[in-house]
């Protein structure tokens, strides 16, 4: 009977050894990412990648060939397509990369809504009054003042198109009165990125009642929630999506990132242990095969791109001109999410003519330069009638 080497023996246990030791201090936090809070720069940062994510995903994710996204509800199919694009295209890769994975961008700007209202009020007591008024002033007139300009140049492409149907005006109410989430048929009607817009004004009437039952209950109340919304996704959405509606739409589908937000917030400064990050890739990667990985692909794409850059905000990196671009769009950042929707549409019908991977991406880059530019010059009207309003 052959027997093996001692010394071959006595390596074995030792890398045994070595992996139980490395799983324990996993699992005793004793591997934590740790970074003080976000600053404004910061933050700037990460919005600004956020948003060009956004943008870019906006302007490919329609183009021919469609590959299509698992955004509100998840299809193995969608999947396929992306890995076919790349495999069989490469030089598709640009936009296969921003078509199936820029959507997540969203999930930034979910992140630092809770994030930011946390590090403000979890000490200081929040005027429900006050808060909603304060909110309402700051976003909901810069998006009636987006929605007019809107119907001014689809006033003047009817003038100029009169066969093309321009105007929803049912749906421009129902966004108006930020109830179109709920409407059947009318969350992504008329401009698709302002789903957003209702959602956000039902984050600003949930958060409130979470961080008071946060700050009763502590964490646990945090994992409970999101494990119960998470499950509630799963049950009700395929009856929803059957009636044209979907979950994802509206603030239930999204508590698990606002629940890492005020959970994060609150704290006295950033920890993440690295467990979390090992399954947070794990799952975020099993998630483009997998449904119920999908289901929390939302909450650990958070995870790894706050580590991402907190590891960079580490580094040098941070004094790069990138760095300033990046804030420069953080800044812009929501102008530029309320204008570059209807704004593609010239671009993107250009770059459908002709259907060439470096026209396509391009045409994104016009696209982006456009739509950014005209967002800087109503970011400053907003700026200015802000002022008149107040005085």
């Amino acid at each position: 009977m052959k027997t093996e080497p001692v010394h071959d023996i006595e390596l074995a246990l030792f890398f045994t050894s070595d992996i139980k030791t490395g799983m324990k201090a996993l699992l005793e936090d004793k591997w934590t990412i740790q970074s003080p809070h976000f600053t404004k720069e910061q933050t700037l940062i990460l919005k600004g990648v956020g948003i060009l994510l956004i943008v870019l995903h906006n302007f490919f994710h329609n183009l021919t060939p469609i590959i299509g996204e698992n955004e509100f509800s998840f299809q193995a199919q969608t999947s396929w397509r992306f890995y076919q694009t790349v495999q069989s295209h490469p030089a598709e890769l640009l936009r296969a990369t921003f078509t199936y994975f820029g959507h997540y961008g969203v999930q930034i700007f979910i992140f630092f809504s809770a994030y930011g209202l946390t590090r403000k009020y979890n000490k200081e007591p929040l005027v429900f009054g006050d808060f909603y008024k304060g909110r309402l002033f700051k976003i909901y007139l810069s998006f009636l003042l987006c929605l007019s300009i809107y119907i001014l140049l689809g006033l003047v492409k009817t003038a100029f198109m009169s066969d093309e149907k321009v105007f929803y005006w049912n749906s421009l109410l129902w966004k108006a009165l930020l109830i179109s989430n709920f409407i059947p048929g009318q969350a992504l009607m008329p401009v698709g990125p302002w789903w957003f817009l209702p959602f956000i004004f039902q984050f600003y009437l949930f958060y409130p009642l979470l961080l008071k039952l946060f700050q009763k209950f502590r964490v646990k109340f945090l994992i409970l929630i999101g494990i119960a919304f998470s499950c509630l996704e799963w049950l009700i959405n395929p009856f929803l999506i059957a009636n044209d509606m979907n979950i994802n739409y509206m603030i239930f589908g999204h508590v698990p990132v606002i629940c890492l937000g005020v959970y994060i917030g609150a704290r006295k400064s950033i920890k993440i242990p690295a467990i979390y990050v090992v399954l947070s890739f794990t799952l975020f990667a099993m998630a483009i095969a997998n449904s119920y990985a999908w289901l929390i692909s939302d909450l650990t794409f958070t995870v790894l791109i706050l580590i991402v850059f907190i590891a960079a905000f580490n580094s040098r990196l941070q004094q790069s001109a990138m760095v300033a671009l990046l804030i420069f769009f953080g800044d812009l950042s929501f102008h530029l999410f309320m204008v570059n929707g209807f704004l593609r549409t010239p671009f993107h019908s250009f770059a459908e003519t002709y259907n060439v991977w470096w026209i396509d991406n391009l045409t994104a880059l016009a696209s982006l330069f456009f739509s950014t530019l005209f967002a800087f010059i109503l970011s400053r009207i907003d700026r200015r009638l802000r002022l008149i309003f107040h005085s």
